[in-house]
């Protein structure tokens, strides 16, 4: 197998190597990371294997950086706006997500690094949905999506018209499902590589953030979510994609309906029970008892404010 090799040079060896366990995680751009500090050893490496991107640190001399040869080399800076001739410069104290996101903004423009996505069968479709409120159901679409990848890759996805913002998705992201949904429309092929910089992570679970205003939530079409889902179970790494859903969406039934796993959280309280009840008969009288044929119902108990699941 032929792999993509990325060079992190650098003489903050802490630095490189944090930098170099973060990129790595992101599995599905299938890079092979390499680090050094000593720029003799990158010269004796890039003599013996290609580099498709490498990172190297301002201080190194810029004659012996320029002479790797790498399809693309981005040099880390402490500071911006230095003249540095024929040379990409990068801000090196800032996210990694924010490195990353240069570097393949570049990688797609240009098409100079061939950044594809990792094959895959493809993946399960889970939707989480409840007629019941206030039961603690994003937590427990959270917690699901957490121990299922803690066996493969998985992405979930809030589809409320209230989320909850930072207080679930905290790590901050400049885009969200609205932007996801603008790429899925464009079509060019690289969806994968845009989850990629858009995705933030809650421990093994990497989430988008939700559309924060519900009006464009609303807006959004039947078509257009199953369209998404579908691009992203084809052509992205991840085996499972977690959908925590709410009433505004357009197309709830269709979309439970497309699931391979509804799992539907309920408490064990008497009007609780009779709102799961006529959700059920309506599922029934509307034709969609495939639904009822694939969902789960779990119950969840409240304690102090939060859900045990």
């Amino acid at each position: 197998m032929h792999h993509k090799n990325f060079v992190i040079c650098d003489e903050e060896s802490d630095y490189a190597r944090n930098l170099m366990q973060r990129i790595g995680e992101r599995k599905e751009l299938g890079f092979q990371m390499h680090m050094f500090q000593r720029l003799d050893q990158l010269e004796k490496f890039a003599e013996q294997k290609p580099i498709q991107i490498m990172l190297i640190g301002e201080d190194y001399p810029r004659e012996r950086r320029m002479a790797i040869p790498a399809k693309e080399c981005f040099i880390l800076v402490k500071e911006l706006g230095r003249a540095l001739p024929e040379e990409q410069e990068i801000y090196k104290y800032q996210s990694v997500d924010k490195i990353l996101t240069q570097i393949l903004e570049i990688s797609l423009k240009d098409d100079r690094v061939p950044v594809k996505p990792l094959k895959k069968e493809e993946g399960r479709l889970v939707g989480v949905y409840s007629p019941i409120h206030r039961i603690g159901k994003t937590k427990y679409a959270l917690e699901l999506g957490k121990e299922l990848a803690a066996k493969g890759p998985v992405l979930y996805l809030n589809l409320e018209e209230y989320s909850g913002g930072e207080y679930y998705f905290p790590e901050h992201q400049e885009q969200n499902l609205a932007d996801l949904l603008y790429y899925a429309r464009q079509d060019v092929g690289s969806l994968g590589l845009r989850i990629s910089m858009m995705a933030g992570r809650n421990g093994n679970l990497d989430y988008i953030l939700p559309i924060p205003v519900v009006q464009d939530l609303k807006a959004v079409k039947e078509e257009e979510w199953l369209q998404l889902f579908q691009q992203i179970l084809e052509k992205c790494i991840y085996e499972v994609l977690i959908l925590d859903l709410g009433d505004s969406v357009d197309g709830l039934f269709r979309i439970l309906e497309r699931c391979d796993m509804v799992y539907t959280p309920y408490i064990e309280e008497p009007a609780a029970k009779a709102k799961l009840m006529q959700y059920t008969e309506n599922l029934r009288k509307m034709g969609y008892d495939t639904i009822l044929e694939h969902t789960v119902q779990k119950p969840v108990r409240t304690r102090n404010g939060g859900t045990v699941i």
